[in-house]
């Protein structure tokens, strides 16, 4: 597979980190020459410096051969220019591009189609975070929320501190807990490494452990294994910007939401798009102005702005002053490592947000969501059986009979819309919907080939 990357910022990069592990020919295009220099240091890419949006540039880099351009620049219309540039000059099959104004979003059923501009797949990164982070809230104790199955199974991240009654405890002792829920462990994180664990595995303290339930089974074993029983009721959000109003517009109806500004003018924008947020303009830096505003009180603090320096530090005071959960949007990599371990809760960052979206198109037709998990180390997606009267790799086959690559598993099973456990004695069928868990991500063309059909299934096909 042959896939063009335009614009080689922190999207771009990203993207191509993560399919550079990959059996995939990727090259890169940015306007800053500096910016394909760092590029070309520290990825196995090819990398060419031009407007990406010239014929001439995407000529050089091999459109023609191209089977997927993914167009991420800053700008929505350099994007849409060059996706439009790649299908009417190059005939290039998939385009997938970054489009933020809400302006174009407001029409996208009819802008983007093959008479207009065509595009196969929008990727919007404010609303994937606004998303990520509506899910946060509405889940406490989660520190990931990814669905699967249009929602049907979610998995889950959490962390295990000091002060849990599980730690010491076996996987087995954590299962018993649940008592009649079903909820998978599927993952431990500890000390940078990958754990898949077995039922004598034992939690300690810092794991950062993923489950996976049922979306109604979600806050149950929460409130079991945390004692989340306690739903947030108040949110202060510091950052007027898209992802701030968002988010603000996502939960005002459901919580006691208020959004600050150092901007007067922004103040009144953003008071005539909400209706039941309050909109204060002030400084979310200032010890005594958050005291006025029940700091204390406030169960979540939401730091949003573009700067990475000064929502760290504004949800550390807040914090400091009492706020019960603090999250921050931290762009930077440089940053991630320190800000971690520290006394941020949730630390969410943009482009590991948008990955998965951008990674669900690039997949084989079969995997239909997927989500980038531990800053690219591992994926989860979600795959479906082939349902076309003849037996296809899997299909037919014990889930415990299917011989997966090293370091991965099955970990969830939907079958006509219900979750059921993916245990090892159950027999698949065609349509059901498989979540794996790839610890290696080498291994992804591997297990893409088990949802393809049987050689001689496609002998029979191609005549």
């Amino acid at each position: 597979m042959r896939i063009i990357i335009l614009g080689a910022g922190r999207v771009g990069f990203t993207v191509a980190s993560n399919l550079a592990k990959e059996n995939i020919d990727i090259t890169l295009i940015d306007k800053d020459q500096s910016v394909i220099d760092s590029a070309c240091e520290r990825l196995d890419v090819s990398a060419i410096c031009g407007n990406v949006s010239h014929p001439d540039v995407l000529k050089s880099a091999g459109i023609e051969q191209a089977d997927i351009i993914i167009a991420v620049t800053d700008s929505d219309e350099v994007n849409m220019m060059a996706c439009q540039i790649a299908h009417h000059l190059f005939n290039v099959p998939k385009k997938i591009a970054r489009v933020r104004a809400q302006a174009f979003l407001n029409v996208k059923d009819t802008l983007f189609s093959s008479a207009a501009i065509p595009i196969d797949a929008i990727i919007n990164p404010e609303n994937e975070i606004v998303h990520f982070i509506e899910n946060l809230i509405l889940h406490p104790g989660a520190q990931q929320v990814l669905s699967f199955a249009d929602g049907a199974l979610n998995l889950v991240e959490t962390k295990f501190t000091r002060q849990n009654a599980m730690i010491g405890k076996s996987i087995a002792e954590l299962s018993a807990t649940l008592q009649e829920i079903y909820a998978r462990i599927a993952i431990i994180y500890r000390n940078a490494e990958i754990i898949l664990p077995n039922n004598q595995t034992l939690i300690k303290e810092g794991d950062r452990v993923f489950f996976i339930a049922a979306s109604e089974d979600i806050q149950k074993v929460l409130n079991i294994l945390f004692n989340q029983n306690k739903p947030y009721k108040r949110l202060i959000i510091a950052g007027g910007g898209r992802i701030g109003l968002g988010l603000a517009k996502a939960l005002e109806n459901s919580m006691q939401v208020k959004i600050i500004t150092k901007n007067t003018s922004k103040a009144n924008q953003l008071s005539e798009q909400l209706d039941n947020t309050i909109v204060l303009s002030g400084d979310a830096a200032d010890e005594a102005f958050l005291l006025e505003e029940n700091i204390d009180r406030t169960d979540v603090f939401c730091a949003l702005s573009k700067d990475d320096e000064t929502n760290i530090l504004r949800s550390m005071l807040a914090k400091s002053l009492g706020a019960r959960v603090v999250m921050s949007v931290v762009d930077r990599k440089a940053y991630m490592g320190m800000v971690d371990n520290g006394s941020i809760d949730n630390v969410i960052y943009p482009q590991h947000t948008t990955i998965g979206k951008i990674l669900t198109h690039v997949r084989e037709d079969d995997i239909s969501c997927v989500h980038s998990l531990l800053r690219g180390k591992a994926e989860a997606f979600e795959a479906t059986v082939q349902d076309n009267g003849t037996k296809s790799h899997i299909a037919g086959k014990n889930i415990g009979d299917i011989k997966l690559p090293k370091d991965v598993i099955i970990i969830g099973l939907v079958r006509q819309g219900e979750s059921i456990p993916a245990r090892s004695g159950v027999t698949l069928k065609g349509g059901d919907h498989l979540i794996l868990f790839i610890a290696d991500k080498s291994a992804i063309t591997q297990v893409e080939a088990l949802f393809k059909p049987t050689k001689s299934l496609l002998s029979k096909i191609l005549g």
